[in-house]
Parts: structure tokens; sequence; C-alpha cells
């Protein structure tokens, strides 16, 4: 994700047309930090080269999700991450659109934080992912210190019947990625651990990106 703090940065294309690892599928920024002429070379770029976009929408206001949701229309993404809202769902429920994985559980502040309890983050996981129109759901675990993100992970997993992603907090740590992978999570979101040194050295975007897909090649149960 070419994000720094819940912004995308400001270099995103640069740092994307430098960028070198052919098994990376997706590219993924945010609504916050971004213009649209940046978002729109920064789309064609990874379509042009085989990839997937995924736009995440941090302002979490309505004036702000409306404004994303639209941005992601006009761009032609392949997904968007947003506040849950019924007529999305059913708006991007139709062929052509961008597939619509929506935030579970209670989300506030910037960068945004999870304040939902394990029971809560599992009963919406089973609404939402049982309405049409959702394709999968985004879960922040790592985003809260009030329960073992593991715990709050498996139960979205139980209750869930759509793919879900993580968000937020992920590191460059074997152990972690490991502990996402064996919870049967459809991937996860990184940012600022991938991108901290690109000022210094430019090629350690590449270098960081083509260790943090080792580790996911190697995590136990990881597919």
């Amino acid at each position: 994700m070419l994000t720094e703090k819940d912004l995308t940065i400001p270099d995103a294309v640069d740092v994307y047309e430098k960028l070198s690892v052919d098994e990376l599928r997706i590219i993924a920024f945010k609504d916050t930090g971004t213009d649209p002429r940046m978002a729109e070379d920064l789309t064609a770029a990874a379509h042009a080269d085989g990839r997937s976009v995924l736009l995440e929408l941090a302002d979490m206001s309505d004036a702000g999700q409306e404004r994303g949701y639209q941005l992601a229309l006009d761009l032609g993404v392949d997904r968007v991450v947003g506040a849950w809202r019924p007529e999305v769902a059913q708006a991007f429920a139709g062929s052509g659109k961008p597939e619509y994985w929506p935030f579970v559980g209670s989300l506030s502040g910037s960068p945004l934080v999870l304040s939902s309890t394990p029971d809560e983050l599992a009963a919406e996981a089973e609404l939402l992912s049982g309405t049409d129109g959702v394709r999968g759901l985004v879960l922040m675990p790592y985003r809260q210190s009030s329960y073992d993100p593991v715990l709050l992970m498996e139960r979205t997993a139980a209750a869930a019947s759509v793919p879900f992603l993580i968000a937020g907090g992920v590191r460059r740590d074997a152990a972690q990625i490991a502990a996402i992978a064996a919870a049967g999570a459809w991937g996860f979101t990184m940012g600022g651990a991938a991108l901290a040194d690109r000022h210094d050295d430019p090629e350690s975007v590449t270098e960081r990106v083509s260790e943090i897909l080792r580790l996911c090649r190697e995590a136990p149960g990881a597919h």
C-alpha cells in the first residue's frame, strides 16, 4: 500500500514505477492525501502492468465516503474499501463495478482505531458477508489494544462467508504474518513498514516488498 499514516504518499507514482517485484499482484492507496490526476496515473500504470488496484477510503465522514465511492467508480479500481453502507452494496452489486469490501467493526480517529468487541465483530461479519453486493470484509485487529488480534481474526473468520482482508499495523514480522495466514485471512495491506527508507534508499522498497512476499510464501497455511 502506497501510504503512510493513513495518507497516500505524494510520490506514489514514482515509487510504483521504480518497484521491481513481478510477484506483486495488487497495488493499494487511499483517498486521503491523493488527487484525482495522481490516482488516475497510478491506477492506469498498475492496470497496464496486469495488477489489480484497491482503493481504501480513510475519510470516514459522510461526505468523504461519498466522494471516495465516486472516485472508485471514476478510476475503475478493482476493489474499494470503506464504511458499511447498504446503498453502496446495492449500487456496486452489478457487473463491471468495483468489488465492495466494507470495514467490519466501529472505527474512529486518524489513523483509524477499532473499538468493537469480538462478539460485535462476529455478528457484523455474519450480517455483512450475507449481504448482496459485499464481496469481502476488512478487519483492523492491530489497530486496538483491548483484545488479542488473533482472537479477533479467528472470530471474524468463523462468522464470515466471504474473504476478509487485514489492514493497519501489519509489520515485516514473520510471526505476525504467519498468524494472519493461520487465521485464514485472504491477505493484508502494508504501507509505512515497506516504505520507511525510500527517500534515502529508493531500492529499499523493492527489497522490503520482496522480503514480505517471501514471508507470505513461507507462512504455514499460506495460500
